[in-house]
């Protein structure tokens, strides 16, 4: 029999505590929740924590990004499964029950996931290797197809990643891409439910006031992660290669901004340069948030 209390949640958050408070309201209490509040603001500790019986805010010592958040979710889960999660999401008690009866149909797998609900704009997961139709019994119940990247929202077993963690240097970015890949070389497969949905709003998950800030923060680390992740499954030179039209981009974007007065923009090219040039010369990534 399949049991909410099988898989705990775990949302990795930064000042999102509207966002949860929506999301578990509709959820059921017999699931376990694990938030990791990496605004270190005790006040959304207080608020979940006494308006769900469920759920523990852990605050650490310092923003961890969200590859470390993962890693303390999937340490300080005790259940077989844990759901990972950013807190800009919209998902039904149905679709997690049919995902964990999935997963347990499956028994060996990496990852997990459901599908979004409007698939037209963007997708959760990429195919890059043709694989042959499937007809099999779990493909007509659930939709699940071998994928071979999944970019969030996805439950992974415990017992078969302990050793395949996600990368701690990864701050913001890459980080799902690169657990997919260090999960398929060592010859676990992927999975999504087409038959499972979920909504996910995309790039919303931080409160509104502290936009520019968040913009700042994307800037650097989508260009540091971009180039660690190519510099590290592939080498130095195809990193090179790839993040060129980012550099010129960010001149492109700094140009432009001196041009109209734009002091918004201006930052935000010279962040993206930032973060580009720390990549190049092999610094590990170091910006972080204030708010």
């Amino acid at each position: 029999m399949i049991s909410n209390k099988s898989v705990t949640l775990v949302f990795s958050s930064y000042q999102s505590g509207a966002l949860l408070k929506k999301v578990i309201k509709k959820l059921p209490s017999s699931y376990k929740i694990l938030v990791i509040e990496n605004s270190l603001n005790k006040k959304i500790k207080n608020i979940l924590e006494k308006s769900f019986k469920n759920v523990e805010v852990i605050i650490p010592k310092e923003n961890l990004g969200l590859a470390r958040s993962y890693n303390l979710g999937i340490k300080k889960a005790k259940t077989k499964y844990v759901f990972l999660n950013n807190p800009d999401l919209e998902i039904k008690n149905d679709s997690i029950k049919k995902l964990i009866k999935c997963a347990e149909s499956i028994k060996k797998f990496g990852i997990i996931s459901p599908t979004y609900r409007n698939e037209k704009i963007f997708k959760n997961y990429e195919i890059l290797k043709y694989r042959e139709k499937n007809n099999s019994p779990l493909f007509k119940k659930f939709g699940v197809m071998e994928v071979d990247i999944i970019d969030n929202s996805f439950i992974v077993n415990r017992k078969n990643i302990k050793k395949f963690l996600f990368d701690e240097r990864y701050f913001l970015y890459f980080e799902t891409f690169d657990f997919c890949k260090n999960l398929k070389k060592e010859g676990e497969k992927l999975f999504v439910c087409n038959k499972i949905k979920y909504h996910h709003y995309g790039s919303s998950s931080v409160d509104r006031k502290f936009d520019t800030i968040v913009k700042l923060t994307r800037a650097f680390h989508y260009n540091w992660s971009k180039f660690y992740y190519f510099k590290k499954h592939y080498n130095y030179l195809f990193a090179l290669k790839k993040i060129v039209p980012n550099f010129f981009n960010s001149l492109k974007k700094i140009l432009l901004s001196i041009l109209k007065l734009d002091k918004k923009n201006l930052m935000i090219g010279l962040v993206e340069l930032y973060g580009i040039l720390t990549a190049i010369l092999l610094l590990n990534s170091f910006y972080r948030p204030k708010m």
